[in-house]
């Protein structure tokens, strides 16, 4: 009974060092400049030096991340309440309450801060107050989120305007020059 015993024991032992058979470890990658697969297929490599691995003879299959459909950014300018500030802003301008305008815009500014028309006429409104480097800003501003070539045109206007206005004329020439380039690739 001893020995059943002991080879029972010694069995069991044996039985915890059997290893299982190496299966391959499966990678999901994650967004960023890691690591570069292609989308069509798998592919199989040998595990990276730099990287640890528990079975350096286990291969690694690394299965490529799913591609997502460009987004394009929404600025924000046709939300309602944008909307709404744009044309309260324009009422006080055109009742001459700049500053009341000056506010909605700013106001406008925070709920589409990607708004290019909200930036034009922000730079607007500053130039009518005499703020021209305020203007300028705001328009180099709104330059960064334009894409059309009128838009950018415009602004390009503003921002000549004001040059003029704190009497860089060579800018003011140089800013109306890139306005009328743009406005003759607006009207292809």
């Amino acid at each position: 009974m001893m020995r059943w015993l002991a080879v029972l024991l010694v069995v069991t032992l044996l039985g915890g060092c059997v290893t299982q058979p190496a299966r391959p470890i499966v990678v999901q990658p994650f967004p960023g400049p890691v690591l570069n697969v292609p989308a069509s297929s798998e592919k199989k490599t040998t595990p990276d030096s730099s990287l640890p691995s528990p079975n350096p003879s286990v291969p690694i299959i690394l299965r490529p991340a799913p591609t997502q459909p460009a987004r394009q950014l929404v600025d924000g300018s046709r939300m309602p309440a944008v909307q709404g500030l744009l044309a309260t802003a324009e009422r006080d301008r055109r009742a001459g309450k700049l500053e009341a305008a000056s506010i909605s815009l700013e106001r406008a500014q925070r709920l589409a801060p990607q708004s290019v028309l909200v930036y034009q006429r922000l730079a607007a409104i500053r130039l009518q107050q005499k703020r021209a480097a305020e203007a300028e800003q705001f328009a180099r501003k709104g330059m960064g989120f334009a894409t059309a070539p009128a838009a950018q045109a415009a602004l390009w206007y503003l921002i000549a305007e004001a040059s003029r206005q704190q009497g860089r004329s060579s800018a003011a020439q140089a800013a109306t020059a890139r306005a009328v380039e743009l406005e003759a690739i607006a009207a292809e």
